[in-house]
């Protein structure tokens, strides 16, 4: 279910993060669902423990998900409506769509891009 692209400029716990936060909003994983365990996903994707271990970090400072000690990880909520999901995701296309501007890229672009990004969202909803 997760698949990590290893030429992305993006960290791998990122990439992780992200789409587990994916998979919560299509519904693959339901409010109060356990995760797969870091060491489960770990062997699976083969990717080291401290990672996935990061990710899972992330994910609950951001009240993503919540830990229940010796039982695993779980899916706090919807991330629709997670004010410090929703700031990250904003602060990462402002620092986006500053770059685009210093390298001269016109405003109309940025939203014609922006909405056939929307659009292609729409399809695999």
């Amino acid at each position: 279910m997760i698949f990590i692209d290893y030429h992305s400029r993006m960290p791998i716990y990122e990439q992780i993060k992200e789409q587990i936060i994916m998979l919560i909003n299509t519904g693959v994983y339901a409010k109060d669902e356990q995760l797969p365990s870091i060491r489960a996903l770990s062997k699976e994707l083969n990717i080291n423990v401290n990672t996935i271990k990061r990710a899972f970090q992330e994910l609950e400072r951001d009240g993503v998900t919540y830990s229940v000690q010796g039982r695993g990880v779980f899916v706090a909520a919807e991330t629709k409506d997670n004010e410090a999901v929703i700031k990250e995701a904003l602060t990462q296309v402002e620092n986006a769509v500053r770059s685009a501007k210093v390298k001269g890229v016109a405003l109309e672009e940025i939203y014609a891009l922006a909405e056939r990004l929307y659009k292609e969202g729409d399809n695999n909803d």
